[in-house]
């Protein structure tokens, strides 16, 4: 058994890996007006239906591939729970061989089927072979296959980790797995002769980060669409010479796969490659919702490349992506843009980007998931919701707490005086506490449109109210400290807290399982969090992003009127 300073450093290592090792790179990071002028397929970058109708292309298992079933867990999912865990993964083949297919999943532990993902959904799954991320699945569940004579190599040898992260949305625990269902091909079968090697490169457009995301503000960007790192202000403060979303080929090699990963809200991702100071895409992964309100749920497939996609690349060229949200109807915070690529470890030729035309053929592979619907309620009006613009102005309060995923005062589930929205005096500020914090229940206090009354669901509510505001993830969690992932030496949270240090008394570990449980060398969050003081006069409705059916309001109250 393995000594916990041993698991302490194995997982110092793990998460150090699990985003793109970026290496330094002079280019300029490619900008959009660029892209619409010189690409060939530019008009991807127009309006369009939030359902692309996209053609589904699922080849199934190929020649000589054995079809084999694995779950990890089960996973006790505490009521509310959002945290980042790593656990070593027992359950894959015996023998050595080829793995040419990969079909990620989530199923409830007690019916065998799908949860909703309104309820409780996959947020990421990243697969670790040998410390590297190699396989990944948010709640999109993208399939993954090699092109035919193409394959990751497996081994018995090999250390088998997985980087888990399961949102339950609701006050409710669940008890589900994770699933994987493999396309492998034995070395003993004759198909396996002459399979040639690919690896995973793990484009991230925030790199090297345990939690890699970043927030995309409504009305940011342009034309609606906010493109990350692109248009973001000062996006790699510590790393500003050595953008984190870039990698700089370190062999002559070909890539013949790639599929992107998003929130919602998200567009597309792009992989693009610089050359001598030229930069071209060289493929787009959109966003195909099939949720009729467009990009606003998990109700969504993302394309990846054609079976004969092939590009090739040179050592020194710089291999970069981007990912663009739609900005018009909500906030989209804690989002993320990822690319994951299959590359050969030897040069086996492809289209020159800078002389040849690029493939951009795409395909979705898989079609609409049941699960991930948003339910018809989330369109109605929810009647235990109190309708703010019929309620009489509440009592002067200074705070309000946060307990049993319910918001005191104010909560628009409330009866009577407890009910009526807090009255807070224009240039003030209302003082919000998490009490759940101690069960590592987060929260977050997030304008929504008035009167935020319909059902609970990933499209609604959305982060569109006034003023704009967000308090981020309250509460306590795990972080790593030091020069662990070889930057500055700046406190980095593996759950999304807010990034402000804390006392050591609030550290508790990552639980409720894995190895994150181990990590007790510092905390960052806080449990509290205070409205802006520039808040015009008028209601407020919010909610919480992590647990969308809590539901509160408060009142900015007029100098003038107070007085009088």
């Amino acid at each position: 058994m393995q000594s916990p300073v041993r698991l302490l450093k194995l997982l110092v290592s793990v998460l150090a890996l699990v985003a793109l090792t970026a290496t330094t790179a002079s280019a300029a990071v490619p900008r959009i007006v660029k892209e619409q002028r010189h690409d060939a397929v530019a008009s991807a970058f127009k309006k369009a239906p939030a359902d692309l109708n996209i053609p589904v292309k699922d080849p199934g298992p190929p020649p000589g591939a054995q079809v084999l079933k694995y779950k990890f867990g089960p996973l006790r999912i505490q009521p509310g729970q959002n945290l980042i865990d790593i656990d070593v993964q027992k359950e894959r083949p015996a023998v050595d061989g080829w793995i040419v297919g990969f079909r990620p999943g989530l199923i409830d532990a007690k019916t065998g089927r799908n949860p909703p993902v309104t309820e409780v959904h996959l947020h990421h799954a990243v697969w670790l072979v040998d410390l590297k991320p190699t396989f990944a699945a948010g709640e999109e569940k993208t399939n993954f296959t090699a092109p035919q004579g193409y394959g990751w190599r497996y081994s018995t040898r090999q250390t088998w980790m997985i980087n888990h992260m399961i949102h339950d949305l609701v006050a409710q625990d669940h008890e589900v797995y994770i699933t994987y269902t493999l396309y492998f091909i034995p070395d003993t079968a004759p198909e396996a002769a002459n399979i040639h090697q690919i690896n995973t490169q793990w484009m991230d457009v925030e790199g090297v980060k345990p939690y890699p995301v970043f927030n995309a503000i409504k009305g940011s960007g342009t034309n609606g669409k906010f493109t990350f790192p692109d248009q973001a202000k000062n996006p790699y403060p510590d790393r500003p010479n050595n953008p984190r979303n870039q990698w700089v080929v370190d062999h002559d090699s070909t890539l013949v796969s790639t599929a992107g990963h998003l929130h919602p809200g998200g567009l597309w991702t792009d992989l693009n490659v610089t050359r001598n100071g030229k930069t071209v895409r060289i493929f787009r992964s959109r966003a195909n919702y099939y949720e009729p309100s467009g990009a606003t749920s998990w109700d969504v497939a993302m394309s990846a490349s054609a079976p004969g996609w092939r590009v090739h690349l040179r050592k020194g060229d710089i291999l970069s992506t981007n990912a663009t949200y739609d900005t018009t109807r909500a906030s989209w915070y804690e989002v993320m843009g990822i690319m994951v690529t299959g590359i050969t470890t030897d040069d086996e030729g492809g289209v020159d980007p800078f002389t040849q035309t690029v493939d951009q053929t795409d395909y979705l592979t898989h079609g609409r998931l049941k699960e991930n619907e948003d339910p018809a309620a989330t369109r109605r009006v929810n009647t235990a919701y109190n309708d703010v613009s019929t309620m009489r102005q509440g009592p002067f309060a200074s705070r309000v707490v946060i307990k049993n995923f319910t918001y005191d005062p104010g909560d628009l589930t409330y009866p009577g005086k407890q009910g009526l929205p807090p009255s807070v005096r224009q240039g003030t500020s209302l003082t919000f506490v998490n009490e759940d914090n101690t069960a590592t229940v987060f929260h977050t206090i997030t304008a929504c449109r008035a009167p935020c009354n319909k059902g609970s669901g990933i499209g609604f509510p959305l982060a569109n109210g006034r003023g704009l505001f967000d308090s981020g993830e309250l509460g306590y969690g795990p972080t790593l400290s030091g020069n662990v992932l070889g930057d500055t030496g700046e406190t980095i949270p593996i759950t999304p807290v807010i990034d402000t240090p804390t006392a050591k008394v609030h550290c508790r570990g990552g639980g409720p399982t894995g190895l994150v449980t181990i990590i007790t060398n510092g905390c960052v969050g806080t449990a509290t969090w205070r409205t802006p003081k520039n808040l015009s006069p008028g209601t407020y409705t919010y909610f919480c992003r992590i647990h969308p059916f809590m539901r509160g309001a408060f009142r900015v109250v007029g100098t003038k009127k107070v007085k009088s």
